[in-house]
């Protein structure tokens, strides 16, 4: 029985090293993130994107299609929350690698020009940049396979 006690030892402190370095993966971190003003045009004008982006490694064992965040400000207040795209052009993220995932949160297309003139247009487009500029911190809560 004496000899055993050694061995339980040794399974206690492999159980918990299990345990805590279990914990420690699956805490969430929030990583940084940020919103791109990206200009297009379609039928009716000019379009103006606001991509949210963010940068993952994939340390899971499988592809990774998407990324569930709450998005944060500077002081890590909660403005809101999406599901990020990863399969950018057909192309997960694989095991091991690194890859950009994107969600476009608001769009300004020309139909606006239309409806208020460029001087509005303009105004809404860099107003809407000036708020989704405060977004600096992505909390990742899961991901999509």
């Amino acid at each position: 029985m004496e000899a055993l006690k050694p061995m339980r030892y040794l399974i206690f402190l492999m159980l918990l090293f299990f345990s805590i370095s279990l914990n420690s993966a699956n805490a969430k971190t929030d990583y940084r993130c940020g919103v791109r003003l990206i200009f297009d045009s379609d039928g009716s004008g000019s379009v103006a994107n606001y991509i949210l982006s963010l940068q993952v490694k994939n340390t899971t064992g499988r592809a990774i299609n998407g990324v569930s965040v709450i998005y944060k400000d500077q002081k890590n207040n909660v403005i809101g929350n999406t599901f990020l795209n990863c399969s950018i052009n057909a192309q997960d993220v694989k095991p091991g690698s690194y890859g950009e995932c994107i969600r476009t949160l608001q769009r300004v297309d020309g139909a606006y020009i239309n409806s208020f003139g460029v001087k509005k247009w303009t105004e809404i487009v860099n107003t809407q940049l000036k708020a989704l500029n405060s977004i600096q911190y992505c909390e990742a809560l899961g991901f999509s396979y």
